[in-house]
């Protein structure tokens, strides 16, 4: 990932808020409930990649898939809280990586009882 100056950082912060409070406040989909945005990074100027997990979920698919039938609903939100003109696209990917830092703990916390 390229490295990004602090008004980017901001934008992409604000982003992440937003999103979170969004998911939490205005989406009654069932298949949403207790989803967490891990990160949010811009790989360019058109895309940002939010990346999301919940835990104990089997249906990864089907929850991504939930996620971006509500898209253009969560863009327009952002557009009318956010002062941009040109907003990226949302793409939401599922963040395995947190599942693998709950391992790591749990292997930290063998070994501090061991």
């Amino acid at each position: 990932m390229r490295r990004q100056t602090p008004a980017q950082q901001r934008f992409l912060t604000d982003i992440h808020r937003l999103l979170s409070t969004l998911l939490l406040r205005d989406v009654a989909d069932p298949r949403l409930f207790n989803i967490s945005i891990t990160r949010v990074e811009s790989p360019g100027s058109q895309m940002v990649d939010v990346w999301v997990y919940r835990a104990n979920e089997e249906d990864q698919k089907g929850c991504i898939q939930s996620l971006e039938r509500i898209t253009p609903f969560l863009e327009h939100a952002l557009r009318r809280a956010l002062p941009k003109r040109r907003l990226p696209k949302l793409r939401f990917k599922w963040d395995s990586a947190f599942e693998k830092s709950g391992d790591v703990l749990m292997l930290l916390k063998k070994l501090e009882e061991s």
